[in-house]
């Protein structure tokens, strides 16, 4: 690859990764650190001197609240070189991105990304004397500006894709009475199960009804088809059910609310 750098200080890889995009589309901290070291041995013929790693983490968080971005900004210096697979790992958002890379630039910082754009930095040091680096993009003009834009747009767009396929993933498990996260529901207990999923098995947590806390929502659903509040129905439980002398009106909300066909609502 050719490499327009003349003097390199510290190479760092910002790696991120959110739960959401874990789950849907398999994005690993591993493999964008993988695709990193090569390109950073490929391209500069050294080894990644430190990756900052923010796991679980959205990228619609701003980068100066993310702990690892965070230290990233406040570790960087001139003739440094930071590296991430694509513009979306950094942010995805155009505002953030916008405001963020002439950081870089100003600070006298390199910003490549390997899958993005891999010969050419897309944030390039300012004139510092000496330590000028050139490049022929520059956040200065219109053009750059559109296309980290137009990037951070489309990153926005798949994110909120992402969150939609992930949404309607976690409604079919739980319409067939599978766990989806969280605390376990009033009324069931978890048990692990095997589920077959293709040609692979999984395991998959089941929910089970718990016939005693399965009477107190009847229970409710009756008081609830009579009229009465949140706080009223609380109090009969609690002169109803021995085995809840108390049983607080935000529990009985909570379970008015239950939205998931797989769980009994009281309605």
């Amino acid at each position: 690859m050719n490499n327009p750098i003349k003097q390199i200080n510290n190479v760092y890889g910002y790696v991120r990764v959110s739960t959401e995009e874990q789950a849907i589309n398999g994005v690993s901290i591993e493999t964008q650190k993988d695709l990193i070291s090569k390109f950073v041995m490929d391209k500069f013929n050294r080894e990644v001197d430190h990756f900052f790693v923010d796991a679980g983490v959205s990228g619609t968080i701003p980068i100066t609240e993310r702990p690892a971005s965070r230290e990233l900004t406040d570790t960087m210096d001139e003739f440094d070189i930071i590296v991430s697979t694509r513009l979306d790992r950094l942010s995805r958002t155009s505002g953030d991105l916008l405001q963020t890379i002439p950081i870089f630039e100003a600070t006298g910082v390199a910003y490549y990304l390997c899958e993005q754009f891999g010969e050419m930095p897309i944030a390039y040091p300012k004139k510092k004397g000496k330590s000028s680096l050139r490049s022929k993009f520059d956040m200065n003009e219109m053009v750059n500006k559109i296309m980290v834009m137009v990037l951070s747009a489309v990153a926005e767009i798949e994110h909120g894709s992402t969150v939609d396929r992930l949404k309607e993933g976690k409604l079919v498990w739980a319409d067939k009475g599978y766990s989806i996260g969280g605390r376990t529901p009033f009324g069931y207990k978890k048990v692990e199960e095997k589920v077959k999923y293709g040609n692979r098995v999984k395991r998959r947590i089941k929910l089970v009804e718990i016939p005693e806390e399965q009477e107190v929502i009847d229970f409710i659903k009756k008081l609830k088809k009579r009229g009465l509040g949140s706080r009223r129905i609380s109090r009969q439980i609690e002169e109803n059910f021995t085995n809840f002398p108390s049983f607080p009106y935000y529990m009985v909300e909570k379970i008015l609310r239950r939205k998931v066909q797989g769980l009994k609502k009281a309605n």
